[in-house]
């Protein structure tokens, strides 16, 4: 299995450390071997060929993940690369990680918990300093890599929408960006069937997978490196101010503002990003079934101000 990586990701005159493939019909060819560096002469040719995408072997995509992480400060204060292509990278390097940590054992996440930091530091400064997210966003659906896109839009939607709403520190929102990245790693616990099934879920399928929050919750909470904030937001991303959410049926005043506004980008993204079994609705579309069909859910100061961050 093969996975696309971006042509821009990689260095000129460095050693990325894994095989690179060029895709000629439904095979993969290769490019260059793991031992020979990438150079500028590659990038041109490969260029001039109008090839903008290159290929990895799945097993190694964490040796490249390793790459580009590394790299990613000199990629970003690259004048020479459009800010729209800085943004890509940046998001699609997020969501490379993220599959990386879903899929492997939870001790993985405290491993590398700096690494996560990382990249919640990369997206802050992008969401601080850019005229806005959602092109870089929107690029990233995939209903192949739904869990982990979803996860960096949650993160990305979260921190916007707090620095729009409240003047917090950089502590707070690293936090806000690590609890609301993680938000669902509970779903590595329910059976992946009940994920993806395109019909309506039985009362006790829904059961099950209405559970996500309090095992991500415990299974975080365990390795002892995620701060309450960002804990709170992975066990109470599904409370409604209605008080008819779960796990803890809490409402209103009894929700953390953090799992609140983790909760609006939880949804919208939900609503706005490809699957399996449906079509992505336009923003418009998916405010208005919030606005609408789940009234009752969501505060509304903080709907209307993250309304007022889309445009």
């Amino acid at each position: 299995m093969y996975r696309m990586i971006q042509l821009e990701s990689l260095i000129p005159e460095t050693l990325p450390g894994v095989a690179l493939f060029i895709k000629h019909g439904d095979n993969h060819v290769l490019y260059k071997d793991p031992t020979l560096s990438f150079t500028q002469g590659d990038k041109e040719r490969l260029l001039d060929n109008n090839v903008k995408c290159l290929f990895v072997k799945a097993a190694e995509m964490s040796t490249y993940n390793q790459y580009v992480e590394s790299n990613l400060p000199l990629l970003l204060s690259d004048e020479s690369i459009e800010p729209e292509l800085k943004q890509s990278m940046l998001y699609q390097a997020s969501v490379n990680y993220v599959q990386e940590i879903f899929d492997s054992p939870a001790i993985a996440i405290k491993q590398n918990v700096e690494r996560c930091r990382n990249l919640i530091k990369h997206i802050l400064n992008d969401v601080m300093n850019s005229c806005g997210v959602m092109p870089a966003l929107s690029s990233l659906v995939d209903h192949n890599a739904y869990t982990y896109v979803h996860s960096v839009q949650v993160a990305t939607y979260s921190i916007a929408l707090h620095i729009k709403e409240f003047d917090l520190g950089r502590d707070e929102l690293m936090d806000v960006g690590m609890g609301s990245l993680f938000h669902d790693y509970g779903k590595v616990y329910v059976p992946k069937e009940l994920l993806d099934k395109p019909g309506k879920l039985s009362p006790t399928e829904f059961m099950e997978v209405k559970k996500h929050p309090v095992y991500g919750y415990s299974t975080l909470r365990d390795l002892d490196i995620f701060t309450p904030v960002a804990l709170g937001i992975v066990k109470h991303h599904h409370e409604k101010e209605n008080g008819s959410g779960y796990p803890d049926g809490l409402s209103s005043y009894d929700i953390a503002r953090s799992s609140k506004i983790t909760a609006i980008a939880d949804v919208f993204s939900a609503l706005t990003t490809n699957r399996s079994y449906r079509q992505a609705l336009s923003k418009e579309s998916a405010l208005e079934i919030m606005y609408g069909e789940m009234d009752g859910s969501f505060d509304l100061q903080y709907l209307k101000t993250f309304k007022e961050t889309l445009h």
